[in-house]
């Protein structure tokens, strides 16, 4: 195979890409390592020589190929076909050249046995990389990963990279480097200062350097001619002078400018692919990389975001990641998740179709699920914020209106068309799973153990009645007698401040992120999650970087606004006239619950910080056993 073959492959591949993808599907039925001999001893051989490169090709294609012993060609599985195209798709044009020249050629045998060597080196190396890096502390050893992630992934990227441009670019920039030194030597030395090359290095460049200050007294030129001291000065102010003259010229002439130049082909991105998580989420991820663990996993996510830049992580406190995310031609958010939480996913997706006649809700532009993975796309828009930062940037009466008209379209669209009656069975679930279990898991986990067995806490020097000594407010009977009472209907699920997005330029509003699975469905969940916001101040603990804990004593630096206050004045005063006192208390003691559900979570994934949300969880509980007490407090 010439390089002239390749070359012409890749203009024809442009032209005819899918239909290259799709004779090599067809022609994979036939591939000689399919078909096996009879004679033992040729058997033998084959085992030899043919299962390394098989058992590759069904480990890295996801695939399980089918051979046979006659010349009957055999029928392959579906599924195999199907993620071999996958795979083919996801190469570039000079890789699926290079794929269909060898598989035409050599009937896939030497591709077969190149990719071997590759993946075998590959993985070899990989593993050195994770032991070196073992060796340090985890701060060392997560600086150590990235940088050769990203070694890995710039020689990745050199095989698009015009060399030959990128050569010429560098050396017509070194030499207008050497040129300007030396026509400043030059200068300076027939102004009346002597400077050869070295000494102009050593003005820029050495020891007692400091551009400009050279000028001054006591500085290299302090003493030089005017002349020689204009020249310097000119030399450097020059430059600045050109680039601002740069800016003048029509697009045009710029845009042919920087396309004559660039050294890589317009269209490619060069991205660092990592998740834009905090520290621990990259560390796994790097640790599966390098460890060869979960490659399933690693490939999908890379395949999935290939061809986007990353601009920052949007993620909050669920098990799928939001990014803010851009391509060639706009800016996106993509929500992804794998596994169960991508299956979950998949149902947030079917939601938002079912319901997007009915609710303002946020566009989707693209979706895309796969055995294990799900993902979509939802548009950006700079003019649409989260109702945390609208509240804090607009008059707190915009935030009352929105929010009123929020619940208003909510009741009549939603709830209201979907109610049903409610269903004990599923309550007595609820209260198991929701109130049971997750009291169980906090008592149960050694980062609490000591604060769970306290009869009380100070919380930032308050004092408040521990979980232990509030057990009426979780009282079978009572929960069961009160949820009883419950609206049910088909609701959002997850309704926090976040998640209302509201338009500064025409204050219009549309919801994101819907929860869907609830073992019971009712609207009071909702409330309960606009109350976890305002009256738990959630999106300030996020904000809060860490928590002390000594005995039973919590603290931590929690700011919580006015604005937070007067809007939760307003939903408390618009639930109290549209529900009886005991489904105010229901909607309160479903806030409670939610807390409760978001202990494991951060147990789980933020055991650092989960003491000071096990501190908002105590906190909401003593205000909601005051209001059901007919005490004073917040609530009231």
């Amino acid at each position: 195979m010439t390089v002239e073959k390749l070359k012409q492959a890749v203009g024809e591949i442009r032209n005819c890409r899918q239909d290259v993808i799709d004779r090599l599907v067809q022609f994979a039925p036939t591939d000689s390592l399919l078909f096996w001999g009879n004679n033992d001893e040729l058997i033998k051989k084959q085992e030899q020589l043919w299962n390394p490169i098989l058992n590759w090709a069904n480990r890295e294609i996801n695939a399980k190929y089918i051979t046979t012993r006659d010349l009957n060609v055999p029928e392959q599985d579906p599924y195999s076909l199907s993620n071999l195209k996958n795979f083919m798709e996801n190469l570039s044009d000079k890789e699926l050249a290079a794929f269909y020249l060898a598989a035409v050629n050599t009937k896939s045998e030497l591709l077969a046995a190149a990719l071997v060597l590759v993946s075998v080196l590959r993985d070899w190396l990989k593993k050195i990389c994770l032991a070196f890096c073992g060796i340090f502390n985890d701060t060392l050893k997560l600086d150590g990963m990235m940088f050769f992630w990203s070694l890995i992934n710039t020689f990745k990227d050199l095989g698009r990279v015009k060399i030959g441009r990128l050569a010429a670019n560098t050396v017509l920039m070194w030499a207008a480097y050497l040129g300007s030194y030396t026509a400043l030597g030059a200068a300076l030395t027939a102004a009346g200062q002597p400077m050869k090359l070295v000494g102009v290095f050593d003005l820029l460049f050495g020891r007692s350097a400091a551009d400009l200050t050279a000028l001054l007294p006591g500085g290299a030129l302090g003493t030089a001619a005017p002349a020689a001291r204009g020249l310097l000065l000119a030399w450097f102010m020059l430059p600045l002078a050109a680039m601002w003259a740069a800016t003048l010229l029509p697009e045009r002439v710029r845009g042919a400018v920087n396309q004559a130049t660039q050294a890589a082909p317009a269209e490619e991105s060069y991205l660092n692919l990592l998740p834009q998580a905090d520290e621990h989420d990259r560390a796994v991820f790097l640790g599966k990389y390098f460890g060869l663990e979960n490659k399933e996993y690693l490939q999908r996510f890379l395949q999935m975001n290939r061809d986007i830049t990353i601009l920052q992580d949007y993620s909050a406190g669920s098990n799928a990641t939001t990014m803010l995310c851009m391509d060639k031609q706009s800016t996106f958010y993509r929500k992804y998740a794998f596994g169960a939480d991508g299956d979950k996913l998949a149902e947030q997706i079917d939601w938002l179709r079912a319901q997007q006649d009915r609710l303002p809700l946020c566009e989707i532009l693209r979706t895309a699920r796969e055995d294990g993975c799900c993902w979509y796309d939802m548009t950006y828009n700079p003019q649409a914020v989260g109702m945390f930062r609208y509240l804090h940037s607009n008059p707190v009466e915009k935030s009352r209106r929105i929010l009123r008209e929020v619940l208003q379209t909510l009741e009549e669209q939603l709830y209201r068309p979907t109610a049903r009656a409610a269903d004990p069975a599923a309550i007595e679930k609820y209260i198991e799973t929701k109130v049971d279990g997750n009291l169980k898991k906090i008592r149960e986990d050694r980062a609490l153990r000591e604060l769970v067995g306290c009869d009380t806490l100070w919380i930032n020097g308050t004092e408040y009645k521990n979980l232990n000594r509030l057990d009426g407010l979780f009282d079978h009977a009572r929960l069961r007698e009160l949820f009883a009472a419950d609206p049910v209907g088909t609701i959002h699920g997850d309704l926090t401040i976040e998640n209302i997005i509201c338009r500064t330029d025409n204050d219009g509003w549309y919801l994101i992120d819907p929860n869907t699975g609830n073992l019971h469905e009712s609207p009071f969940l909702d409330y309960g999650k606009l109350l976890q916001s305002l009256h738990g101040s959630y999106e300030f603990m996020m904000k809060t970087p860490r928590a002390a804990v000594q005995e039973n004593r919590i603290d931590f630096q929690l700011t919580r606004s006015a604005a937070y206050d007067a809007l939760l004045a307003a939903l408390m005063e618009d639930l109290k006239q549209r529900y009886p006192r005991a489904q105010v208390e229901s909607i309160l003691m479903h806030e409670v619950i939610h807390w409760l559900r978001l202990m494991p979570y951060k147990l789980a994934k933020d055991r650092k910080r989960a003491p000071m949300f096990y501190a908002g969880l105590v906190m909401v509980a003593n205000d909601v056993a005051d209001f059901c007490e007919g005490k004073e407090g917040k609530l009231c």
